[in-house]
């Protein structure tokens, strides 16, 4: 019996099979397959890498857009810009010449107080210009505000004519006149004018007060400047050589600065008859100040003096 159990429990031993060893199957990768392996991503990837540049790309569109589109208020810039502009005119024109550049100062405090949120209260070609060329101004609304002013000024014309039995009959045979030294004086006033002007309207630490009146007082420097430039050039010109009123000089024809393209589009030289000391008819020619020496002269001062701010200042911020 035992001889019987030990020859079933050999038998048993050995049909019971060897266990098998686990085989191990090395790969050898290629240098193409491991970077194709690493660099690629998958879909999931690709579709979270590519929704930031969709997203970032409808944000530019988007931004662009805006930047083409008029505001909302853009008929209140309008009518802003336009009585500014006519009340500074007529307040310029009637003013006596020694209070005119007090008056003028003190109507833009009061008018940027009141409309300065509107339009931010230019009532000047010249500084809305200045605020496009510092990108504070879309170029979008340029023609919008010197419409609006230029509109303004001749209103101004058209009140005092209605005024005076049309006693202001305008020529503009100087239109394309360049002078010089009457350039430099518009341009050296415009420049003063429109670094104050920067400098009280983007301080945040002052208030809306303090900003009209900066505004104000700005304008005011400014004319005073460009008077006293005119009065020294003046002052230079040897007037015994002046046999007639034909060869009076066109620097002494002119009344003073007025580092507003608008304005000097109402605004008359000295007449024949300031200079003879007779009586002025109702139909003596009154040339404009509007000149190519005024408007260049504005344009590119107030350019000037507005970004000369913004390099002291050392701020650039876009609109």
């Amino acid at each position: 019996m035992a001889t019987k159990k030990a020859a079933s429990t050999k038998k048993a031993t050995a049909k019971k099979p060897a266990p098998v060893a686990s085989k191990t199957t090395v790969r050898t990768l290629r240098a193409d397959e491991k970077s194709a392996k690493t660099t690629t991503p998958s879909v999931s990837e690709k579709t979270v890498k590519a929704e930031p540049a969709k997203s970032a790309n409808a944000t530019a569109s988007q931004t662009r857009a805006k930047g083409q589109r008029l505001p909302g208020n853009i008929v209140n810039i309008v009518f802003a810009e336009l009585f500014g502009t006519f009340v500074l005119t007529l307040v310029m024109l009637l003013a006596l010449q020694e209070t005119g550049q007090l008056y003028a100062g003190l109507f833009v405090a009061v008018a940027t107080m009141a409309v300065g949120a509107v339009s931010g209260a230019h009532f000047n070609p010249a500084i809305t210009f200045a605020q496009w060329t510092m990108r504070r101004l879309k170029s979008l609304l340029l023609p919008f505000y010197w419409g609006a002013q230029f509109l303004g000024a001749m209103l101004a014309v058209i009140v005092i004519n209605w005024i005076t039995s049309n006693a202001l009959h305008l020529d503009f045979s100087n239109l394309l006149s360049m002078d010089w030294p009457l350039f430099g004086v518009e341009l050296i006033g415009s420049a003063v004018l429109m670094f104050g002007w920067a400098a009280a309207t983007n301080r945040t630490t002052l208030g809306p007060w303090g900003k009209a009146i900066g505004a104000g007082l700005s304008l005011t420097v400014g004319l005073a400047v460009g008077a006293s430039l005119l009065a020294t050039l003046q002052g230079s010109i040897d007037t015994s050589q002046i046999t007639s009123i034909a060869n009076v000089p066109h620097e002494l024809r002119v009344k003073g600065a007025v580092l507003n393209p608008a304005v000097a589009l109402a605004t008359t030289e000295h007449t024949d008859s300031s200079f003879t000391g007779t009586h002025a008819t109702k139909d003596e020619k009154r040339v404009s100040r509007l000149s190519l020496e005024v408007v260049l002269g504005t344009l590119i001062g107030a350019a000037l003096g507005g970004n000369l701010y913004l390099l002291i200042a050392g701020s650039r911020r876009e609109l």
